[in-house]
């Protein structure tokens, strides 16, 4: 996820408006838009006065590589949108295993940010495997993940192919946060990919 997209998915959750936005941070509301639609480049202290509007701390990490599940989310939504379905499912499995990082404060800075929103099963799946991977190093959940229910009903596999729905899965072998969201995937799957 890019500094702009965040800058925008903040202020959105802030509740302001672009004019909100202009008039607290003193930078003008089209070049907050443009800034985060990617038309400009803003300075680091525009970033700041941005960020301020929206009562948000940017914080430097580092990611030896791993990917967020923001980011990995913007990636995915775009896959199902081409439908893309076995794309959408490395990314999943990419996100399971970045979420592995041995030292258990990464993983939670991987996973705060919000993700985009992609479909109701998209969205349970990534907070089921959220959830899954953080929970194994005792870690608080965020908010994102807590407010994301799916549905237990569902029992809904990524469609990889016209024969998934008849595949089964072994309902022992789905960790417990995918299960009681609808997703069924198996961990192995996770430690396969």
């Amino acid at each position: 996820m890019t500094i702009q997209s965040s800058l925008k998915q903040a202020r959105v959750r802030a509740g302001l408006s672009l004019s909100d936005a202009a008039k607290k941070s003193g930078i003008q509301r089209s070049n907050i838009a443009a800034i985060e639609n990617g038309r400009r480049d803003p300075t680091a202290s525009t970033i700041q006065k941005i960020a301020n509007a929206a009562r948000v701390r940017l914080i430097p990490v580092t990611s030896d590589g791993k990917t967020t599940v923001a980011e990995a989310s913007a990636v995915l939504a775009d896959a199902v949108q081409q439908n893309n379905i076995r794309r959408a499912y490395r990314v999943l499995a990419q996100v399971a295993n970045d979420l592995t990082a041995p030292n258990p404060a990464d993983r939670f800075v991987l996973a705060i940010e919000p993700p985009a929103q992609i479909s109701p099963e998209w969205d349970a799946a990534l907070a089921g495997v959220t959830e899954w991977r953080l929970s194994q190093a005792q870690l608080p959940l965020p908010s994102w993940v807590v407010d994301e229910h799916g549905n237990q009903g569902w029992n809904w596999t990524p469609p990889l192919s016209a024969a998934s729905s008849f595949i089964p899965v072994d309902i022992e072998n789905v960790p417990g946060p995918l299960r009681k969201r609808g997703v069924l995937i198996e961990a192995d799957e996770f430690a396969s990919a």
